[in-house]
């Protein structure tokens, strides 16, 4: 058991422990979300540089190469 966790149930009883338990289970989840938002930005920061790419290749291949 955590230091926190025993000061929790010490003090607060079980309701402690579930308050405790709720706000590191939000502070987790926030943690995860924060990583997805990473990922999914470089993502959109690689298609945006591939799709420029296509563009300049088409309009290059429309010019007549």
């Amino acid at each position: 058991m955590t230091p926190e966790l025993i000061n929790a149930a010490g003090q607060f009883g079980p309701m402690g422990i579930l308050v405790l338990f709720l706000y590191f289970e939000k502070k987790a989840e926030r943690e995860h979300r924060r990583e997805v938002e990473l990922a999914n930005a470089a993502a959109s920061e690689k298609l945006a540089t591939s799709l420029s790419a296509l563009t300049v290749m088409i309009q290059h291949l429309a010019k007549g190469g």
